[in-house]
């Protein structure tokens, strides 16, 4: 998720004495590249993040994009600010102030675990982004002057690889620590046994009363292995109720492993089968989990409320219990982010006590300052290159933002949301490599021509995965962050294409469009609420069609700014 601007060239020189470049300093460039790789780290942690609080406050999807919406509107909200305090205080202070407020928000998040409180996690989360936002302005800039001016860009791409390194080991850090699920266990000799084969043929393909008779008669284990090797769609085809009272028989410890391998009317009609007594037997965990699927499905009237039947049937003890587990939930990220929150006050610490080099900004700005954002906006390709930043960062932040949840469905993955985390990693390390390789292919290729390929690839990757399921519609849907690996940079640079002395303007205005990433992922959670998670990425697929356009006309130049057609 690097959203670090590249180098902005002015197409005016300025005077070698008009800077202050600093060469030859390794160490400040290893500690500047460490703060890149933290705010990657902190940014992608909200992809775990929102299933986590999902759960732990019961929330829709729409309510649970508010993470989103926070971090990224931090964003839009601080970053004139956060300029502001970085021309105040310089590049080193202001980095330095930028780890204090971000570790300022990471501890806000032991109070908002006690609290259990939503609103507490999103004011923590807005103050860890504004920190970030701070980052960003005075980090970006610092590398860029950290040096010759001809190299700027190489390091610029150093510390960018830095951020998604951090993207990419992010989510493997926030599965294991905060989504505490375990995945079913079950012997290789009972998963990979001849009867279990047949028994999942069975469950696939067989009449349903002969697929009925074999579900009663299995042992519980070999049920449990067959069922997770089953399709997603396998009880669908069975009478409901015979499928619930089947269940039922099943000792608490496989029922539990049952029912977390189902979904939908399946999983409804097996828990309204169940006493009181039986559900009070549930590990807390399953419950939940449950209960939570069937509040994230479409349900009509009869099925809503048969579900609030079953929550109606809880004894007080067992809601009591529901709670407890929740809130404990909740506390499991207590201690990531009060690590982190250390880790932040020791980077700031550091930066403050080593001797990083006072560097100065250049002049090439100075034209700019008569020039107003609109004088920018005026040009086409600039906005349009806006509204490209605004689609792109809206969907890769939105498909993010939904991998775990969307990996864990069924029908899609069929993985607990831990090991669905894991793969969250291909998605952004897919990022990671696909930077390096377009880095290179820009060199052979024109920028407007690869970058609506690359859209194009996405687009038809999002179609695929809406459009499938299984290891397809998975694959799929992972596949999509190698595509997005060269768009932000890519747009950035055609955004500000020729623009001369409205280069700073067209830039600033580049960076505010980052707010797409607050507004997009909301408006796909308000949709998955209506039509499903698969059906809502209609939106991303929306989003990267305007990107073709903008890679074959949107970007072209047709009015380009010279200094003499702006003083």
């Amino acid at each position: 998720m690097a959203f670090a601007a590249p180098p902005i060239q002015s197409a005016t020189a300025s005077p070698a004495s008009g800077k202050t470049r600093y060469t030859d300093y390794p160490m400040a460039m290893a500690v500047t590249t460490t703060i890149f790789f933290m705010w990657g780290f902190l940014t992608v942690l909200n992809d775990i993040l929102i299933p986590h609080l999902k759960t732990v406050f019961e929330l829709n999807y729409a309510q649970a994009m508010l993470v989103q919406f926070t971090f990224f509107g931090a964003y839009f909200l601080m970053s004139l600010p956060a300029g502001r305090l970085v021309a105040l205080l310089g590049y080193k202070k202001g980095i330095v102030a930028g780890l204090a407020i971000a570790a300022v928000g990471a501890f806000g998040f032991w109070p908002a675990a006690l609290l259990h409180s939503y609103g507490a996690f999103l004011a923590a989360l807005f103050v860890l982004a504004t920190g970030i936002t701070v980052l960003q302005v005075a980090a970006n800039a610092y590398v860029a002057l950290l040096g010759p001016e001809r190299t700027s860009s190489s390091r610029l791409t150093l510390a960018q690889a830095m951020n998604s390194l951090g993207t990419t080991i992010g989510p493997k850090f926030g599965g294991l620590l905060i989504l505490s699920a375990a995945a079913v266990v079950i012997p290789p000799a009972i998963r990979n046994a001849p009867e279990t084969a047949q028994l999942v043929q069975t469950l696939n393909n067989a009449p349903a009363v002969q697929t009925i008779d074999a579900i009663r008669q299995a042992p519980p284990e070999r049920l449990v292995a067959a069922l997770n090797d089953a399709s997603a769609t396998a009880l669908d085809r069975l009478p409901i109720q015979d499928v619930a009272a089947s269940f039922v028989q099943l000792p608490a410890g496989p029922m539990a492993q049952v029912l977390d391998s189902l979904s939908g009317a399946p999983l409804l009609a097996t828990l309204s089968a169940l006493s009181p007594q039986q559900l009070a037997a549930l590990p807390s965990a399953t419950l939940t989990t449950a209960l939570d699927k069937l509040a994230s499905s479409r349900l009509d009237t009869h099925d809503a409320a048969q579900l609030t039947s079953v929550r109606a049937s809880l004894s007080p003890e067992t809601q009591q219990q529901l709670t407890d587990y929740r809130q404990k939930q909740a506390q499991l990220v207590q201690k990531p982010y009060l690590g982190l929150g250390v880790a932040l006050i020791v980077l700031a610490v550091g930066v403050w006590l080593f001797r990083l080099p006072p560097l100065t900004e250049s002049t090439e700005q100075a034209d700019s300052s008569h020039h107003t954002l609109m004088d920018a906006l005026r040009h086409s390709h600039v906005l349009f290159g806006v509204l490209a930043i605004f689609f792109y960062v809206g969907a890769e932040v939105s498909i993010g933002s939904f991998l775990v949840n969307y990996l864990s469905l069924p029908e899609i993955g069929h993985m607990s949301e831990q090991t669905a985390a894991d793969h969250v990693v291909y998605y952004w390390g897919g990022a990671m490599v696909g930077r390096l390789a377009g880095s290179a292919l820009l060199v052979y290729i024109n920028p407007r021509k690869l970058l609506a390929a690359f859209a194009a690839v996405a687009g038809l990757l999002v179609l695929t995965t809406m459009l499938t399921q299984g290891n397809v519609a998975m694959v799929s849907v992972i596949a999509i962050g190698l595509f997005n690996s060269i768009m932000f940079p890519t747009i950035f640079a055609l955004g500000i294409e020729r623009m001369g002395p409205l280069t700073g303007k067209a830039s600033s205005l580049l960076i505010m469009a980052i707010v797409g990433g607050a507004l997009l992922p909301l408006a796909q959670g308000v949709l998955a609420d209506h039509m499903g998670i698969q059906h809502a990425f209609i939106l991303p697929l929306l989003c990267y069609g305007y990107i073709v356009f903008y890679g074959l006309r949107g970007s072209l130049v047709r009015d380009p700014v010279t200094p003499a057609s702006h003083h």
